[in-house]
C-alpha cells in the first residue's frame, strides 16, 4: 500500500452513536484503523446530515474509501453522499458498527467491531444493492434519497422515529420494545395506495416496510431471506392488525421472523413500487427521517462496493 493510498481513506465518526458511547472510543477507532496500515484523514460528526457533507467533501476532496464509525444512520448518510455525487463506482463505503441497531454491520458479516477492522484489513470488497426513493420534504418539495436498510411508512416505523436519544441507553433493542406499548395508545392504521411492479395493492395497512436486508430497529427479523444484493426488495404489508396481532407480531420479530405467519401481514419481492398515504406520513430510511409520502421507490442493483466478505452460498 503506496502512502497515496493511505491518504485516501476517510474516517467517519459519531461520537453520539450508542447513546453518546462513540465519542469515548473515538481515539481507540482511529488507532485501530491506524494498526491495520491506513493514515486516515478523521471527522467527527456534530449534528443531523453533517456526516453527509464531510463524506461528500472528503469525496470530492479525493478519498476513496469511506468508513462510517456510529449507527446505521452514520452509513446512511454516507452512502447518500456517495450516491448523489455519482461515485458509487469510484469509492468504497465500510461501517465499524458503534451505534445502537448496527444492522447494517450485523447483515453483511461485521457487525463486531473486531470483524469489520478485519475486511477493512484484508481488503475485502463486495457489491450490493441500494434502494431509492423518491419522495417529498415537509413543505412538498421533492427530494431524492437512498436507503440500505429499509424505507417504511405508518405505526411501526413512527415508533422508530418516537425513541428519544436518552432511551437508546437501555440497548439495542429494548428501547423500540418500550415505544412500542407507548405508541399503542394511540391510531394504528391508515389508507395507503401502493403498488407493487404496476399491481395494485391499496387498502387499510398499519405500515408498509421496503426491505433491503433483513433486520431493522436493533436484531429485529423483520424480512427474513431479504438479500442486499439479489437485485430486488423485499417488502412487508402489515394489515389492519388488532392490537393483539402487533403484539404477536412484535414478538415474531424478536424471534426469527414468525410474525409472516401471521393473518393479515403479507411479504412479497418487487423491483419498483410506489406508495402514498390517506394523511400525513413520514417515511423512515434505515432509522432516520427520509421525507414524508407520496413516494416512489426503486433498487439500484450492485451499486455500494462495501467493505466486507461476500458470504458463501
Amino acid at each position: 500500500m503506496t502512502g497515496g493510498e493511505q491518504r485516501r481513506l476517510f474516517l467517519l465518526i459519531n461520537p453520539m452513536s450508542g447513546g453518546g458511547r462513540t465519542k469515548q472510543r473515538a481515539g481507540a477507532l482511529e488507532a485501530g484503523v491506524r494498526r491495520a496500515g491506513f493514515d486516515p484523514e478523521v471527522a467527527l460528526t456534530g449534528h443531523t446530515w453533517h456526516g453527509y457533507a464531510l463524506t461528500r467533501a472528503a469525496i470530492e476532496a479525493g478519498h476513496d474509501t469511506v468508513v462510517a464509525c456510529g449507527g446505521d444512520g452514520t452509513v446512511y448518510e454516507a452512502a447518500n453522499a456517495i450516491m448523489d455525487l455519482g461515485a458509487h463506482d469510484r469509492v468504497r463505503l465500510g461501517t465499524i458498527p458503534m451505534g445502537t441497531g448496527k444492522d447494517v454491520g450485523k447483515c453483511l458479516g461485521i457487525g463486531a467491531p473486531a470483524a469489520a477492522m478485519s475486511a477493512l484489513k484484508e481488503g475485502l470488497e463486495r457489491r450490493i444493492d441500494i434502494g431509492r426513493i423518491d419522495l417529498v420534504d415537509a413543505h412538498g418539495h421533492p427530494r431524492v434519497r437512498h436507503f440500505l436498510l429499509v424505507a417504511s411508512a405508518g405505526w411501526v416505523p413512527e415508533i422508530s422515529r418516537s425513541v428519544p436519544r436518552w432511551l437508546k441507553r437501555a440497548g439495542d433493542t429494548a428501547p423500540y420494545l418500550i415505544m412500542t406499548g407507548v405508541k399503542m395508545i394511540g391510531p394504528m392504521g391508515r389508507r395507503f395506495d401502493l403498488t407493487l411492479d404496476g399491481e395494485d395493492y391499496s387498502a387499510e395497512y398499519n405500515s408498509v416496510s421496503v426491505h433491503n436486508m433483513e433486520l431493522w430497529a436493533g436484531d429485529r427479523m423483520v424480512a427474513p431471506g431479504a438479500l442486499p444484493d439479489d437485485g430486488l426488495l423485499d417488502v412487508v404489508r402489515w394489515g389492519a392488525l388488532s392490537r393483539r396481532a402487533v403484539l404477536a407480531a412484535v414478538d415474531g420479530q424478536r424471534k426469527g421472523g414468525t410474525h409472516l405467519s401471521i393473518e393479515g401481514i403479507d411479504h412479497h419481492h418487487a423491483a419498483a413500487l410506489t406508495l402514498s398515504a390517506s394523511r400525513k406520513s413520514v417515511v423512515d430510511l434505515d432509522g432516520e427521517l427520509g421525507g414524508y409520502l407520496p413516494g416512489s421507490i426503486s433498487v439500484v442493483p450492485g451499486a455500494i462496493r462495501f467493505i466486507a466478505p461476500t458470504p458463501a452460498r
